[in-house]
Order: structure tokens, then C-alpha cells, then sequence
């Protein structure tokens, strides 16, 4: 089952992870908790170019 706003979707998590990878630059201390949801948005995309609807785990 994919969603219909999928491509929406798609653009908001790769600005999402963008975001996070120019916060761990600027808070290096944070990099580790940054890396951490910034994964969470990549498996995100990743369920969505997969045309799945995105479950967090």
C-alpha cells in the first residue's frame, strides 16, 4: 500500500536529514543523538521509495 503524498513525504525527510547532519557539524557533542534520528528519517524514506507506509520502530 503506498501513500499519496509519498513524494511530499520523500522531500520532507531528506530535508529533515540535511537538518540533522548541519546540526551535528555545529554541535559536534550531539553528533551521536543527531546520527541517531537522522537514521530514523532515512528508514523512513526508505520505507516510502519502497512504496510502504513508513512504520517507527
Amino acid at each position: 500500500m503506498s501513500i499519496s503524498n509519498a513524494k511530499r513525504w520523500n522531500e520532507l525527510c531528506e530535508l529533515q536529514i540535511m537538518t540533522m547532519n548541519n546540526l551535528a557539524n555545529q554541535f559536534p557533542e550531539r553528533r551521536e543523538h543527531l546520527s541517531t534520528i537522522s537514521s530514523g528519517w532515512r528508514s523512513m524514506q526508505q520505507q516510502l521509495l519502497q512504496n510502504k507506509v513508513p512504520s517507527l520502530k
